[in-house]
């Protein structure tokens, strides 16, 4: 049994990413570990999810057609009825510029693909839902 199985059980996690394989993967990890999940293939889907029920964390792709996961991150944080919630994106490449602007637009951690499910999962269960401003992860600049 994972560690932090109790913590997860009470996270509704939002996943968008364009590639199908890679959310319903990231979802059935997550769901075993007791999280309940939502997919979206695209940011607009994404979006559109956030404004109809409550998320506790978003695990976003950074690249994908129509809407990057930038994009992304600045319109949630302008017109969402919850712009604290946490998004952890994820992306196949980190560069000093993209973390500083993920960093800018509110991204709570960013982490590269291929990532650890298991750093991935220590991060969703770190998230406290009844945190109106979750602190950046460690592996975002302070």
């Amino acid at each position: 049994m994972y560690q932090n199985e109790e913590i997860l059980m009470s996270k509704n996690t939002l996943i968008i990413d364009d590639d199908e394989m890679s959310r319903g993967l990231l979802r059935m990890v997550l769901e075993y570990d007791g999280c309940h999940c939502a997919e979206a293939e695209d940011g607009a889907r994404g979006l559109s999810l956030l404004e109809s029920q409550p998320f506790d964390v978003v695990i976003l792709d950074n690249v994908m057609p129509g809407m990057t996961g930038m994009e992304f991150l600045n319109r949630f944080r302008h017109i969402s009825q919850n712009p604290a919630v946490p998004v952890i994106m994820v992306t196949g490449f980190i560069s000093d510029e993209i973390r500083e602007k993920a960093t800018r637009l509110g991204a709570y951690a960013i982490i590269e693909k291929p990532y650890d499910f298991g750093e991935l999962r220590s991060m969703v269960a770190q998230i406290c839902p009844s945190s109106a401003s979750p602190q950046p992860h460690a592996l975002l600049p302070k």
